[in-house]
């Protein structure tokens, strides 16, 4: 699944080259994604301008001259691709084609259909169902060591689950998790509420670094996730844990373990990440 780095790629790229364009017509596919999509939306964009693309974790918000927006979400598979030559090559699984006046298209494609299309009229993006249950942005409004901390207290989930619940930080997925967790030196089994406030601090500065090397790099592709002209990402190669599993620490030469946490796959170093290897980092840079 496309997460921030990957999500805020496209909205940056979004941004550049359709704010501006005003909306000539839509096409559907008739297929439903996670939720089906209004047959009135083809009618309701039609004439609209695009005055901004902004992003909340990992949904999309394509900002319409009128104060409404079009809510979208990548699911697993979904991206968005834009086009401006005469004719586009044909595509499976293509569920929404907008039109733009000036002759350019953007097409929404989505083979696994978990994305989202929605108009949400203006005013009530806060209190969209989807939106409303988010946590802060990492990027919009960095996380500190405190308050992270004041979130954790007396949990028992891992700190893995943690940073995964988009109630509590908005944005942050599988690969992500692992990577910061590592860079930690905090083992992603250990109870939330049981982190230090020393290592509250570590996650905080390294969910800010990560994912912003992660941008600069247009964020990581496995398999589907592709930039607005389709390209991959090219953070994959920086990876230090995630989908490494049985390879040496890029660190210290301990094989990468995998484990599953919540039916999902988590990546790390047993020996950088064990419980004492902050205090050891600490006794070593002093």
């Amino acid at each position: 699944m496309p997460e921030l780095p990957e999500v805020e790629t496209v909205r940056r790229m979004l941004q550049a080259h359709v704010v501006g364009r005003t909306v000539r017509a839509v096409r559907l596919s008739g297929h439903k994604l996670r939720e089906p999509i209004s047959s009135g939306l083809p009618r309701a964009l039609k004439n609209r301008a695009i005055r901004g693309v902004s992003r909340l974790g990992k949904f999309l918000i394509f900002e319409l001259e009128d104060g409404a927006v079009l809510l979208s979400h990548l699911g697993m598979s979904g991206r968005w691709l834009f086009s401006e030559g005469e004719r586009d090559e044909p595509l499976p699984h293509v569920h929404a084609r907008i039109a733009f006046a000036d002759g350019t298209r953007l097409r929404f494609q989505d083979p696994r259909r978990f994305g989202l299309l929605r108009l949400v009229p203006e005013g009530r993006l806060a209190r969209d169902k989807a939106i409303a249950a988010l946590g802060p942005d990492p990027i919009a409004t960095p996380p500190t060591g405190d308050k992270l901390q004041a979130q954790a207290q007396d949990l028992k989930l891992s700190v893995k689950a943690f940073l995964l619940d988009q109630k509590r930080i908005a944005g942050i997925g599988n690969i992500y998790a692992s990577e910061i967790l590592h860079r930690a030196r905090v083992d992603p089994r250990r109870k939330a509420g049981a982190i230090r406030l020393e290592e509250w601090n570590a996650i905080a500065a390294e969910t800010i670094a990560v994912l912003n090397e992660a941008i600069a790099r247009f964020g990581t592709t496995f398999s589907a996730y592709r930039t607005l002209w389709n390209e991959p990402g090219t953070y994959g190669d920086q990876l230090l844990v995630y989908d490494r599993a049985r390879e040496p620490c890029r660190t210290c030469g301990t094989p990468i373990r995998r484990i599953v946490q919540g039916q999902r796959s988590t990546f790390f170093c047993p020996h950088c990440q064990s419980r004492g290897a902050n205090a050891k980092t600490r006794r070593k840079r002093g």
